[in-house]
C-alpha cells in the first residue's frame, strides 16, 4: 500500500548505503586484481552459502556498476513509495529467494553483481499494480513496463557471460513477494473501505 507521508530520507538513506557499498566493493576489488572475485555465489557449493550476503555488491566493470546502481535507485524510488519498510522488506526478500534459487538451479559458474536484486524490484512493481489495481500502482507499472521494457529479455540464457538465472529468479521471486503484499494490501484497502460509513 503507498503512503503518501514516505520518509524519503529513510528511502534515500537505504539507496545510498547501496552505492557506497558497491563502490567500495569494486574499488577494493580493482585495487588488488579482482581478490573478491571469489566471493561470488557458486551454485551449489556448500562453502559459498555464505557468499549471498556479499555477492550483489561485487561488479566485474565500471560500466556493470555504474548501469546496475542507476536501474536499482529507479526501482527503488518505485518501491519506495510504499514507505522504507516495504523497500527493505521487497529487497531483503528477493535477495534471499533469488540467491537461493541462483544457488540451487544455476550454472556452475561464479554469479555477481546487483541485478537479481534489480529485477526482483523490477518483477514485483510489475506484479503488485496489477494486484492492488489503485490508480497510483498501475502508473507505477505502467512507467516500469514503457522504461524498462528490455529487461524481459534479461531472464533469457541468450549471453553466457551474463547471469539470466540471477534475472529469471529475481523476477520470479519479486513477483511472488508483489503478488502476495499486493494481495495483503488489497485486503486491508477492502476493509477500510467497508468500514465506511
Amino acid at each position: 500500500m503507498f503512503d503518501f507521508k514516505v520518509g524519503w530520507k529513510e528511502v534515500f538513506l537505504v539507496i545510498l548505503s547501496v552505492w557506497v557499498v558497491s563502490f567500495i566493493a569494486y574499488i577494493i576489488n580493482h585495487i588488488f586484481n579482482g581478490a573478491l572475485n571469489h566471493y561470488g555465489l557458486l551454485p551449489r557449493h556448500v562453502s559459498h552459502v555464505t557468499n549471498i550476503v556479499v555477492y550483489p555488491f561485487i561488479h566485474g566493470s565500471w560500466s556493470h556498476l555504474f548501469f546496475n546502481l542507476s536501474s536499482f535507485t529507479l526501482l527503488a524510488l518505485g518501491v519506495g513509495f510504499s514507505g522504507v519498510a516495504r523497500l527493505l522488506n521487497v529487497i531483503i526478500l528477493c535477495w534471499l529467494l533469488g540467491s537461493l534459487s541462483v544457488w540451487l538451479f544455476g550454472r556452475i559458474s561464479y554469479h555477481v553483481g546487483l541485478s537479481g536484486i534489480i529485477y526482483g524490484l523490477w518483477g514485483y512493481l510489475l506484479i503488485y499494480g496489477l494486484v492492488l489495481r489503485s490508480l497510483l500502482s498501475l502508473g507505477i507499472t505502467f512507467l516500469v513496463l514503457l522504461y524498462f521494457s528490455s529487461m524481459i529479455w534479461g531472464v533469457l540464457p541468450m549471453n553466457y557471460q551474463v547471469s539470466f538465472e540471477s534475472h529469471l529468479f529475481g523476477a520470479i521471486a519479486g513477483g511472488f513477494v508483489g503478488y502476495f503484499l499486493g494481495k495483503k494490501d488489497a485486503a486491508k484497502l477492502n476493509c477500510h473501505f467497508d468500514e465506511q460509513p
